[in-house]
């Protein structure tokens, strides 16, 4: 009970025993709140909630620990393409109900119903859930199926998309899963985001007594190796969420197996004594893109195995870790001979120290030919969204190329075109406008775990009474973007805009909601908000009419992407007296100058990523790396926020040429000149770079006697 103080003694009261046990239990309170830290267990779950304190506190954060869902349909759940689903009735894309992407698959009831169908490869014995998002049209009802085990819940809603779930324990290697309509012929259903995923048996078991939100919350649709990407807490000033209150936000994702054998395989995100945050990390995880330094390795009929030398250290057995290709699909790991691999779909980290990276690719899918022998060039293609054909007279285009005929590229998907006879040296195209290709994807364990700091943002709070508290993941921090002048305005101003081709700014991520809008780090009032014009702004989310523009500011955005990514708790604890208030006060504050101390004293420069070496294109060629030359190379420095240039190259056309190409990341949001220095007749002569928004690296005022070039300059990326 709260201390009720007495404030109207007079001179002539008499002091009772019970005011004395009153004063004295007052005294005792207030000793135990000044001795005694007292603190409670505060966990936040995925999603939005109310929590009511008693007095405004400070929110510490215990940790996260690491996820991932690996939809085990790849990406062929999306529901972008009819591809690799039976149909009883017809079906169609639809492009104005969806939930992810854009479009969903619609199903039109035949005389025989209407269902869609396919077969899956599962373990048996392991337990599973099936998750799908449906919308009814006319249909009466919709379920997800196993044959031969069970039907899922029923979803009866035609003015949304819900959730149809079931779990089941596998039965055999092979199943046929499936989503059931309740029609009759003519009517009709729209489904979107179908995942599968194996579970552990405590999550079968929970299951049981979750709702279908909740089941939504727990399983949303993923594609790829989808860790706990970006994950954040924010308070927001009410129930509707206009505002932000305060923030916890990491730019960090957290791994895990699947089904994990116990927590310590799961990554860890922890405060540090310095008062920084910290992972554990167990996992590292890889883009395979054409960026890397592939290698053939062997080549067999109809298989070829290509690798990556050095690229990380792992354990010595299976599962070293979990690889996704293009589409989404695993692909197995084996720790057998090499040699005895005769499909593709295979890899391992292997060699002496576990450490090279080896891949086996059908010929199917990259089109090398088995009497055919890929340059370097052209396993990078395959890795950048290419697959390799010959090309007729006629323009028509066949997937494979053995050494004769005129060998072409074209997109390993959605793309039924004539194909390039150059060899793509960049990525097959934007993820805005090709949302079906993504790179391989590889998450190895690490021989050995290490602990490495987390960049943050932001420190919860919470304040006496309501808190509107919502968790998640996906959270990208202050992503730096350059606005673009809207194509028919003089004073109009945008971020996201991707109408016109080239000239356009999407965010790196499709975005679902834009948090904040910083300009030169503060807070900017500009006009955001969804559409569904989504041919014109990326994901339907716009940023425009951003106001007072000057090129000299430096813009960046906050937003939450689209793409699902598992949640987990955040595990906290709150402080209930004066004690743990001061303690944590007091400890911040030795944190905080601790920090400060170290940024003082650290020498003023910035981290740089390695070298890359780019292929040189129109017949330059490095000068002499056998002497002191750098071979020419680029790579970021200041934070990412710049690119620097070096080396010194020979042999091209006089004039203007492409030297090479920067992928995407390297590319700047406008075009950039760099002085450079050419060498002709005995002397020095001035000549410039032009660095374009679509990577090309141009040669500019080259003299025609010119002996060398050299290359040496920075380019603003932002």
């Amino acid at each position: 009970m709260d201390y009720q103080a007495k404030t109207n003694w007079t001179y002539n009261d008499t002091v009772t025993e019970q005011d004395m046990n009153r004063i004295e239990a007052g005294l005792g309170d207030l000793h135990q709140r000044l001795d005694t830290p007292a603190t409670s267990k505060l966990v936040l779950q995925p999603g939005t909630q109310t929590i009511q304190v008693e007095r405004d506190t400070p929110f510490h954060l215990s940790g996260i620990s690491g996820r991932m869902l690996l939809n085990l349909l790849g990406r062929n759940g999306n529901c972008e393409s009819l591809n690799g689903w039976a149909f009883s009735g017809t079906a169609a894309l639809n492009t104005s109900q969806f939930v992810t992407g854009t479009a969903s698959i619609q199903i039109t009831a035949g005389s025989g119903g209407g269902i869609m169908s396919r077969s899956v490869e599962l373990k048996v014995g392991k337990t599973y859930v099936l998750a799908a998002s449906i919308k009814l049209g006319t249909a009466t009802g919709a379920k997800v199926s196993v044959t031969g085990i069970d039907n899922g819940s029923g979803v009866s809603s035609s003015s949304d998309f819900t959730i149809s779930y079931m779990r089941f324990t596998a039965t055999s290697s092979t199943h046929s899963i499936a989503v059931v309509l309740q029609a009759t012929q003519g009517q009709t259903a729209y489904i979107d985001a179908i995942r599968l995923y194996e579970i552990s048996a405590a999550e079968y078991s929970q299951l049981s007594s979750m709702t279908a939100s909740q089941v939504d919350q727990m399983y949303p649709y993923t594609e790829g190796l989808a860790g706990v990407q970006n994950p954040y807490a924010i308070r927001w000033t009410s129930a509707a969420k206009a505002d932000v209150a305060a923030m916890l936000a990491f730019d960090t994702e957290l791994l895990a197996p699947p089904v994990p054998a116990s927590d310590a395989e799961r990554d860890r995100l922890e405060k540090g004594v310095d008062g920084q945050y910290y992972k554990v990390s167990n996992w590292c995880k890889v883009a395979l893109t054409g960026d890397l330094s592939w290698i053939l390795r062997t080549s067999s009929t109809g298989v070829k195995c290509v690798q990556i030398t050095g690229l990380g250290q792992s354990i010595a057995t299976t599962p070293q870790g979990y690889m996704t290709k293009y589409d989404g699909k695993v692909v197995k790991n084996d720790l057998g001979a090499i040699a005895n691999w005769k499909t593709g779909d295979m890899w391992q980290l292997g060699d002496p120290s576990y450490s090279n990276l080896i891949l086996s690719i059908a010929g199917s899918d990259s089109g090398w030919g088995d009497n055919y022998t890929p340059t370097a060039d052209e396993l990078k293609a395959y890795f950048y969204g290419w697959v390799m054909g010959t090309q007729a007279s006629n323009g028509t285009f066949t997937v494979g190329y053995n050494g004769t005929g005129t060998k072409a590229w074209r997109g390993l998907v959605n793309d039924n075109g004539s194909g390039t006879v150059d060899v793509p040296r960049t990525y097959f195209q934007d993820q805005y406008e090709q949302p079906d290709w993504k790179p391989y994807e590889l998450m190895y364990k690490r021989s050995i775990a290490i602990n490495a700091p987390v960049p943050s943002e932001g420190n919860l709070s919470l304040v006496k009474g309501d808190n509107v508290i919502e968790i998640g993941t996906g959270l990208i921090l202050r992503e730096f973007s350059k606005p673009l002048l809207y194509p028919t305005s003089s004073n109009r101003y945008m971020i996201n805009y991707i109408a016109q081709g080239g000239y356009a700014n999407p965010l790196k991520y499709m975005p679902y909601k834009i948090v904040e809008v910083y300009r030169n780090n503060r807070k900017q009032q500009v006009n955001v908000g969804t559409t569904s014009d989504r041919s014109n702004w990326y994901g339907g989310v716009y940023i425009d009419d951003i106001p007072d523009y000057r090129p000299e500011n430096v813009y960046s955005v906050t937003y939450l992407i689209q793409a699902k990514r598992p949640s987990v708790n955040f595990i906290a604890s709150i402080l209930n007296n004066e004690y743990a208030m001061i303690d944590h006060l007091i400890r911040d504050m030795q944190q905080t100058t601790r920090r400060v101390s170290v940024v003082e004293n650290k020498k003023a420069e910035n981290d740089s990523s390695d070298w890359i070496t780019p292929t040189l294109l129109n017949g330059w060629v490095n000068r002499d790396v056998s002497i002191s030359d750098p071979r020419v190379g680029y790579r970021k420095m200041n934070s990412s926020s710049t690119m620097e240039l070096r080396g010194i190259i020979l042999g091209g056309p006089a004039g203007s040429s492409i030297l090479f190409k920067l992928p995407k990341s390297f590319r700047p949001a406008i075009h950039h000149f760099v002085p450079v220095l050419a060498y002709a007749s005995g002397s020095y002569q001035p000549a410039y770079l032009t660095i374009t928004p679509s990577g090309d690296v141009v040669a500019n005022n080259v003299p025609s006697s010119v002996g060398w070039y050299i290359l040496s300059g920075t380019v603003p990326l932002t």
